[in-house]
């Protein structure tokens, strides 16, 4: 087949882009009488006949004989995936295709290997070649993975069709199946990934190391050096954002599809079978299924009419405060300015407990504890500890002194 014009091709495209696309959206072929017919729809008057333009599709590459029949056509591959970047709508690539890439990717290592240890620089130069192009291929491939992943999750989200949730699941649960799990087992349990690029970057280090003095060959193991590492970097970032995008959603239908399963097979059999057949007091663990606290109406009729005529008594009246606690409350301002006339105090404990003998041992403290901080002027505390007879309770301490604060040493 003789070689096509960029110019030709492209211009073909622009001038009967509507055709195409719409071959293209037939994804199971056409007839040649739907071709024909197709054709003459987008037609145009000044345009030339629609056998001429069948001839054309043929021949610039943009229509094959599908394989089922001799008069059936389809959109090229090459052609089909160029509209389907176009048009943002991604195929998946199977992981078992992604563990091909690295199949080839170890094949071209050890041909570069070889090329290096016999100082062959041509053979290393091709080899390159192909190996750049199986690593644009699979970075490709796994960014269109992403988009066609992200997508769908985002189309199940909306779900603007009103789709069942057990469909929704099945949709998410054949990516999550199908391509995630395999691809997580390939980079992060078996490194299956890891072991192949870190093979084919030893082999180019040593590339680069034997052909250092070579300014021809160098550039170009370095640029295969930089794509692996690009490679490398970016599928691992296609794969944390897909699963970023779909792990919430995989539970959240999971869950939705297990309930629903449950409750379905649990109405059949209940349809089926009986309410019994699902052993519910044994699966809940009810020791004791009984019907209590129930009443007729009567009851509750003659529950009502008796309490129309319920008159309330007179409520009990509030008891006055008992005297103990009207005397327990004292004001501690009032115990400030006492013990502040009564400076010097020798000890703070038992001069409270003998100018305040009606209140409790809890009370005597707080106010302990108010003189303890020293508001009223300098503490000290004696060398041996004293015994003081407090509210019925005997306390052992050290005798806290208290001086005016004038007395205080400078």
């Amino acid at each position: 087949m003789a070689g096509v014009s960029p110019q030709t091709f492209f211009r073909f495209a622009a001038e009967h882009h509507e055709l195409l696309v719409e071959i293209y959206q037939r994804r199971d072929g056409l007839s040649e009488a739907e071709l024909y017919a197709l054709v003459r729809r987008f037609q145009g008057e000044a345009s030339p006949g629609a056998a001429y333009l069948v001839g054309r599709l043929r021949e610039l590459g943009f229509i094959d004989t599908a394989p089922q029949a001799t008069a059936q056509f389809e959109m090229s591959r090459p052609f089909a995936e160029l509209m389907a970047s176009l048009l943002r709508e991604f195929r998946l690539t199977s992981v078992e295709v992604i563990r091909g890439y690295f199949t080839a990717l170890d094949a071209q290592a050890g041909e570069m290997a070889r090329a290096t240890a016999k100082e062959d620089a041509d053979r290393l130069v091709r080899a390159l070649r192909e190996t750049s192009e199986h690593v644009e291929r699979m970075r490709h491939d796994s960014r269109l993975n992403r988009e066609e992943i992200i997508a769908t999750v985002m189309r199940v989200k909306s779900n603007r069709d009103r789709i069942p949730p057990r469909r929704r699941y099945a949709e998410i649960n054949g990516l999550w199946t199908r391509y995630l799990v395999p691809l997580r087992d390939m980079i992060d349990t078996e490194k299956a990934m890891d072991a192949s690029l870190d093979r084919m970057e030893g082999t180019l280090a040593e590339a680069e190391t034997r052909f250092r003095l070579d300014g021809a060959v160098v550039p170009t193991i370095r640029g295969g050096q930089a794509r692996v590492r690009r490679m490398r970097r970016e599928v691992v970032d296609d794969f944390r954002e897909s699963m970023r995008e779909i792990t919430p959603l995989y539970e959240e239908l999971r869950r939705e599809n297990l309930l629903a399963r449950g409750a379905s097979a649990g109405l059949e059999r209940i349809v089926n079978r009986g309410v019994a057949s699902l052993g519910l007091p044994r699966r809940l663990g009810l020791c004791v299924w009984r019907r209590q606290g129930l009443f007729s109406d009567g009851a509750l009729r003659a529950f009502l009419l008796g309490a129309r005529r319920y008159r309330p008594a007179r409520p009990r009246p509030i008891r006055a405060p008992a005297l103990r606690a009207a005397r327990d409350h004292l004001r501690t301002e009032a115990v400030e300015a006492r013990a502040s006339d009564a400076l010097p105090i020798p000890n703070a404990l038992a001069w409270l407990a003998d100018t305040y003998p009606d209140l409790p041992l809890g009370q005597i403290l707080k106010l302990y504890g108010r003189l303890h901080d020293g508001r009223l002027g300098r503490r000290t505390f004696g060398d041996k500890p004293a015994r003081t007879t407090v509210a019925g309770a005997t306390l052992t301490a050290h005798p806290m002194r208290l001086d005016a604060k004038e007395a205080a040493a400078p």
